[in-house]
């Protein structure tokens, strides 16, 4: 029997020693909770923390830009709590990314767990306990296709000195897993410069982490709180709880709304895409696009963005400016990069219409710009005038709909397909 020690470090010390193979579980609270995955005594993989969903898409979108989810069917997953881990191997396997990529990944989300463990537990008792792969044949053989296994000092020594040096600089109560907020804008406007304070309203609107700010601006965290830390102390910003992102689809190939069998390729559908965080837009979006016979598919989460576009080749992007994490013009230069995309249609859509929003548009390589709020008439002026579409098929659907309509005497968006072309 394996004889455990109080806190995390002499714990994973003993395990490693010993040779461990399994789980040990952590338990801060009922939201945050962590599973640390060994083998042989070194450490696989660790899941849970308060953020998981945030953490496993920054880092598929910084470790893996270009790899969709096009190709891995939710089956081939044998169980979902493990199912992030068994991605990665499948992507592996398809030749969609390479052990360095792996590696890269799983590093950077052991520290940044073990970092979390080691804040919870300055603050309170956690809970531990063992899991034995041998009481869970799914745990053999996630365990076995183990790609890196990390070496447990090496790791605990590296998070250990993160959080030194966090409680160093006073931020000991600035957890990285919330979001900074402007409290009191005229005040902020007051004591700050011009410059800083765009920056603010550009950067801070309380839906993204400390973490998240950190990704979007290309930075390290620490970094980051550092240069909050001294706004937050006089009162003009705060830290809020936000709550996680929804899964992706629970690893599923598809994006949200996604065509079944995926017709882009074939016939003569097109497939138009509208990447916004609102469901309203996105609804609005897609009754406008069935209406002329096309597919559509909307991406809400900004970070699943360019992975699903190379996996779905679509032929026109309605691109939202205003989103969390990463904005419209940083997408839109991601896509314009993309050889595959230099030539697509990419429509930026916003409520502010002003002509610096359309000249910083034009630069990062936008076609067009749509102002909200949105109408049938602009988007379908917008589709005529960048898409060859059928007409014949579009004005057949167009009839079929309004038969629809007056037999239930439902209210559908009428179709318009007089436009050229459509």
């Amino acid at each position: 029997m394996i004889k455990i020690k109080n806190n995390l470090t002499e714990r994973l010390t003993v395990l490693a020693k010993k040779r461990y193979t399994g789980i040990l579980k952590v338990r801060a609270s009922k939201v945050q909770q962590w599973k640390i995955y060994l083998r042989l005594g070194r450490l696989v993989w660790i899941d849970g923390g308060y953020h998981p969903e945030r953490s496993w898409q920054r880092h598929l979108a910084k470790y893996c830009p270009k790899v969709g989810m096009r190709k891995i069917k939710i089956d081939s997953f044998k169980n979902v709590e493990y199912c992030k881990y068994q991605y990665l191997a499948i992507l592996f396997e398809q030749k969609l990314i390479d052990k360095a990529q792996i590696k890269g990944i799983v590093n950077s989300i052991i520290l940044e767990n073990l970092f979390e463990i080691l804040q919870q537990e300055d603050k309170k008792v956690l809970d531990y306990s063992l899991e034995t792969a041998a009481n869970s044949p799914v745990l053999v053989s996630v365990l076995n296709i183990a790609f890196t296994l990390v070496d447990v000092e090496k790791s605990l020594k590296q998070a250990r000195d993160s959080w030194q040096t966090w409680k160093e600089k006073g931020l000991v109560n600035c957890d990285r897993n919330l979001a900074p907020r402007i409290k009191n804008k005229s005040k902020l406007k007051q004591e700050v410069s011009e410059v800083v304070y765009n920056n603010f309203i550009t950067f801070i609107d309380g839906n993204n982490t400390l973490q998240d700010l950190a990704f979007r601006m290309n930075s390290e965290t620490f970094k980051v709180a550092c240069s909050l830390v001294k706004y937050i102390r006089q009162g003009l910003l705060e830290l809020v709880k936000v709550g996680d992102l929804e899964k992706s689809e629970k690893i599923s190939p598809s994006p949200q709304n996604s065509i079944k069998n995926n017709q882009n390729n074939t016939g003569k559908k097109k497939l138009i895409v509208a990447i916004d965080d609102s469901k309203v837009i996105c609804h609005i979006m897609k009754e406008i696009v069935d209406s002329v016979g096309q597919d559509f598919i909307s991406i809400q989460h900004p970070l699943q963005a360019i992975p699903t576009l190379i996996g779905i080749k679509p032929d026109l992007i309605f691109l939202d400016l205003a989103m969390p994490i990463i904005n419209g013009y940083e997408i839109c230069s991601q896509i314009r990069r993309i050889s595959l995309f230099k030539k697509i249609p990419i429509i930026i859509v916003t409520a502010n219409n002003g002509l610096v929003e359309k000249a910083k548009s034009k630069a990062v390589g936008a076609t067009d710009f749509l102002s909200k709020p949105i109408s049938e008439e602009a988007i379908l002026k917008t589709l005529d005038r960048y898409l060859i579409l059928d007409r014949k098929q579009a004005d057949n659907l167009a009839v079929q709909k309004i038969k629809t309509q007056k037999k239930e005497k439902i209210h559908f968006v009428t179709p318009r397909p007089t436009y050229a072309g459509i």
